[in-house]
């Protein structure tokens, strides 16, 4: 009897300890865009990146939120920043945000999913990177393409200068344990 009761606490013990814990992180960080037309290329930088998510490290599996303030980019060039915004349409969508599904680690890579919404248009997308851990806190650096087709959106044009497809992006966040 006694071996029977051993063994139960033994396997429920070991159960108990194999499930995942999920905690929850405040994220704070910086989008980066990098765009061309004929004649260059720039980037633009916005540092209002916020949100918080529930992770949980060993089944992937993440839920929440992290948002960036459209009308926070800066390339440098107002008049650049300024159309941007017009194409945004930050009056009608001052927000873009990443619905956090899944965050699946392998070594030092990771893949961030999620649905992400700009200007009113959703959509799946998938964030690879790297993640690092410093102490209760995870650093994100990570980058995708994209297009303006893909949003809906109408890119920005001077005279016979268009801005090109695809437009390289950025994340570089950070998640500390609450």
């Amino acid at each position: 009897m006694n071996h029977w009761k051993l063994l139960f606490l033994l396997l429920v013990g070991a159960a108990g300890g194999s499930q995942a814990q999920t905690n929850q992180y405040a994220i704070e960080g910086r989008v980066i865009y990098a765009a061309s037309y004929n004649l260059g290329r720039w980037e633009g930088t916005n540092t209002s990146v916020r949100g918080v998510v529930r992770w949980n490290s060993q089944t992937g599996e993440a839920s929440g939120q992290v948002c960036v303030e459209l009308g926070r980019f800066d390339s440098g060039n107002p008049l650049r920043d300024a159309d941007a915004r017009g194409v945004f349409d930050i009056n009608r969508f001052p927000q873009s945000c990443l619905e956090v599904e899944r965050l699946v680690q392998t070594g030092e890579d990771a893949v961030l999913s999620g649905t992400l919404e700009i200007s009113g248009t959703r959509r799946a997308v998938r964030i690879s990177g790297k993640l690092t851990r410093e102490g209760n806190s995870y650093r994100f650096v990570g980058g995708f393409n994209t297009s303006f087709s893909e949003w809906k959106l109408n890119p920005p044009s001077l005279l016979f200068l268009r801005v090109n497809d695809p437009v390289e992006v950025r994340l570089e966040a950070r998640a500390t344990l609450r």
